[in-house]
């Protein structure tokens, strides 16, 4: 049996009709990324990186933290969005997140907020080039930070930290800076209990007057 009906399920095209699962969250922040830097017009004159979904053609490289590695482990520069470990909560404190239920549907309403960071990590051949990258994508997270909040159904988003330089031992030519921004949603569902059809109906009222006179 599926989880909801056909015609609900078609409905939920939108963002905000889909729960922010990680996957969900991956895809809007990298997608986020991507568009930015898929316009040379966006990007600082000394460090014009542009972004194609072509790989052959791309220069640079973003995608999430789980392909980052396994992917393309030596492209020079890269971006990879990491998530941080996600908090729920419930507004009524209750742990089932139950809100009430509507008597006349049958349907109990539930919703829960979750709340974390998210961080565009930059990894580069040289100190310049990392430090310049963190700053384009600081500009561009901070000034559209009401504009993510409000396209993908946030309560909040806002930028939150830079760590602008870090060497990674391991490699000579891996330089790090990173963008951090936290986020607050609210997830909300109902369900309906399936209950038996009344398939007939027998009334018997007066039947048992009846069958006395008779």
């Amino acid at each position: 049996m599926p989880v909801q009906p056909v015609e609900i399920a078609e409905r939920a095209a939108l963002l905000g009709n889909i729960r922010k699962t990680p996957i969900v969250l991956y895809g809007i922040f990298t997608e986020i990324c991507r568009q930015f830097y898929s316009d040379a017009a966006n990007l600082p004159i000394d460090m014009v990186k542009v972004w194609s979904p072509d790989v052959k053609k791309t220069a640079i490289w973003i995608d999430t933290e789980y392909k980052w590695e396994d992917a393309t482990p030596e492209f020079r520069p890269a971006i990879y969005v990491k998530l941080s470990d996600i908090t729920y909560s419930s507004l009524t404190g209750r742990k089932d997140s139950w809100m009430g239920v509507n008597v006349e549907e049958g349907e109990s309403k539930f919703s829960r907020n979750g709340a974390g960071q998210v961080s565009w990590i930059h990894i580069a051949r040289s100190k310049g080039e990392a430090v310049v990258l963190a700053g384009a994508t600081l500009d561009y997270i901070d000034a559209l930070s009401k504009i993510i909040k409000d396209d993908f159904c946030f309560q909040s988003f806002e930028l939150v930290s830079l760590s602008p330089l870090a060497v990674d031992k391991e490699s000579k030519e891996r330089y790090r800076s990173v963008v951090t921004a936290a986020f607050a949603f609210q997830d909300t569902w109902t369900l309906k209990m399936e209950s038996p059809k009344l398939k007939r109906i027998v009334y018997n009222a007066g039947q048992a007057l009846l069958d006395h006179i008779l």
